[in-house]
């Protein structure tokens, strides 16, 4: 059995708002999502179920726009899809559906092309990242290289010094 849990996180309403939406579009039952979303929230179905029809299906205007759609559609010879959408929770629903209805859409082709883009920009700031390790790792060793050149240079220094003053002493 599963544990008992009060308080809903938005997160939660979300996810199980967005279950039952793309459960329904989909054609399946609010049952099915409501055991899918009991899974991944893990909550009992019927909390699911709660929840759903005390809280997000009134603040998503669910049931009256689903009812709306049917009716709609019914007097227009459209299906539900091709009604607006109603609030903001269809259509973001919409949204992420929307490359399942218009696979061949120039939307999706440029998509495609972007997403492509983004995976060569992604390389070529690897590469880059790469370069400038290498660059960084180039500098370490030429910093290294000059501060041991100073520091020969400055005891050379202090050398040439220490016998001017000897020859200076000798000379006295």
């Amino acid at each position: 059995m599963k544990e008992r849990k009060d308080l809903w996180k938005p997160e939660e309403d979300q996810l199980l708002e967005e279950t039952v939406l793309e459960y329904t579009s989909n054609g399946d039952t609010k049952a099915s999502a409501f055991k899918k979303a009991s899974t991944e929230l893990g909550r009992t179905v019927s909390a699911c179920q709660y929840r759903w029809n005390t809280a997000i299906k009134k603040r998503t205007d669910y049931g009256s726009q689903e009812i709306t759609s049917k009716k709609a559609a019914s007097q227009t010879n459209e299906t539900p899809d091709s009604v607006p959408p109603a609030n903001l929770a269809q259509v973001i629903h919409f949204l992420r559906n929307f490359a399942k209805t218009q696979p061949n859409s120039e939307q999706m082709k440029e998509n495609k092309r972007l997403h492509e883009a983004q995976v060569q920009l992604k390389l070529q700031n690897e590469q880059l990242i790469r370069r400038l390790k290498d660059k960084e790792a180039e500098f370490e060793n030429q910093l290294l290289q000059y501060e041991e050149m100073a520091s020969i240079l400055k005891e050379a220094d202090q050398l040439l010094k220490h016998d001017i003053k000897e020859e200076k002493r000798a000379v006295h």
